[in-house]
């Protein structure tokens, strides 16, 4: 299968000049202009250059025996989906256990984000590369504090985006992303009370439409457990109890229309 890229590389860096007390020289402005490259098996005949060759294949080869390692079994294909997924959901139960064990209680739900996960993992052995492609992001465990009404903001944008990656909450949404129902661990939402949740960095800083993070309380961020760490490890304990990679779909965010 013949696969085809294409990159935009368009670049524009305005320096403005600036005066300093010292013997820095004046910046001048300038401008770097790009086009379309579409990159297709042509270039395989393109000439190349011997000595970067070998450069490269030294580290290819450190990358292959890197990613090389089988961690576990996917027990079917494993893709991400809208509104809801099986990526989806293995990523956001593996999101909230960390969050259970790093809070030292359980959180009482855990938020993802779709465009977070980059690749699917086919039916059979999942690599080290594997869980790379997936997740190709630093991304990092953060806890969080939102009250109900907060909470319910945050589900309001999850809706209107067709579904992000959630645990431990049930939503309806509608096609045109309103939200119908919300609960949280099969109880509805208290607006004045609060919830603790589990996400990632990104997220809590209110990025990916998810504005109501914005307002957060209790931040504690995780720079050491990585969302890939931490699902290399959930892999590597299912192994270990000779279980298979299997998420199921179970109607965590369910799409209606409404009348």
């Amino acid at each position: 299968m013949k696969s085809y890229y294409r990159f935009s590389l368009f670049f524009s860096f305005i320096i403005l000049p600036f005066s300093f007390f010292s013997c820095t020289p004046t910046p001048s402005k300038v401008s770097v202009n790009g086009t379309f490259l579409e990159i297709t098996s042509a270039a395989d005949s393109l000439p190349q250059n011997a000595e970067a060759v070998a450069i490269l294949a030294e580290y290819r080869q450190r990358v292959i025996d890197v990613q090389a390692p089988v961690l576990g079994i996917a027990s079917c294909d494993i893709d991400r989906g809208r509104p809801e997924g099986l990526m989806n959901n293995f990523e956001a139960d593996v999101l909230r256990a960390a969050g259970d064990a790093a809070n030292g209680k359980p959180v009482d739900v855990a938020i993802a984000n779709y465009g977070g996960i980059r690749n699917l993992w086919q039916k059979g052995n999942i690599t080290v590369g594997d869980v790379y492609r997936v997740f190709p992001f630093e991304n990092c465990l953060a806890l969080a504090t939102l009250t109900g009404e907060q909470l319910t903001s945050l589900f309001q944008s999850i809706a209107r985006a067709g579904g992000h990656p959630i645990s431990g909450a049930t939503l309806v949404i509608t096609p045109d992303g309103e939200l119908v129902t919300c609960d949280v661990q099969g109880h509805p939402i208290d607006p004045a009370a609060c919830y603790r949740i589990a996400t990632l960095d990104y997220l809590v800083e209110g990025n990916d439409g998810m504005d109501a993070f914005r307002e957060a309380k209790d931040v504690i961020i995780h720079p050491e457990l990585t969302i890939r760490s931490l699902v290399t490890t959930h892999i590597e304990a299912l192994t270990a109890a000779g279980r298979p990679v299997a998420p199921i779909l179970d109607g965590r965010i369910t799409l209606i229309d409404l009348p």
